[in-house]
């Protein structure tokens, strides 16, 4: 029983993730507020996920405080990744769901040290899985691998 209800709510974390993503990379092409995409996001949660998945499904709360974060906290954020990227790459140059995946882990990790470090690679790594080809997700693991060795003590499972 325990076990469904720990597994549960690891499957509403990776769903709210890439929820967070989708409403990022949503943010990059619109001037509405975060807030306001917050608000619409969670009121019709098929703007970006599919019919299948309902509001019931995503973790509403952290949802709001990880978009919250992620802009409160963009700069440093941006120039932590930067500052782990080979040849003084530019954030700017990155695809933008290239980012909203990186801000986002980034994020993750310095802000919610609470959930452990694997947990937030691991999630970040299917997200990419999804979006790219293995080199690029293997950039993404570097990344964040190279962050959480700068902020936290990493945890082991």
């Amino acid at each position: 029983m325990q076990e469904t209800v720990r597994k549960s709510k690891s499957s509403l974390r990776g769903l709210t993730r890439l929820y967070a993503v989708q409403t990022m990379y949503r943010k990059e092409f619109e001037s509405s507020s975060l807030e306001k995409i917050i608000a619409e996001s969670k009121a019709n949660p098929q703007i970006l996920i599919s019919d299948e998945i309902s509001m019931n499904e995503i973790d509403t709360e952290f949802f709001e405080e990880l978009l919250t974060k992620s802009r409160i906290h963009q700069k440093e954020i941006d120039k932590l990744i930067e500052e782990n990227v080979a040849d003084n790459w530019s954030f700017d140059r990155f695809d933008k769901v290239m980012q909203a995946v990186l801000r986002l882990g980034a994020c993750e990790i310095m802000f919610f040290e609470s959930i452990p470090a694997n947990v937030i690679f691991n999630e970040y790594i299917e997200i990419a899985k999804a979006f790219f080809q293995k080199s690029e997700v293997s950039f993404v693991n570097g990344i964040l691998n190279a962050i959480c060795k700068q902020r936290r003590t990493v945890q082991t499972s």
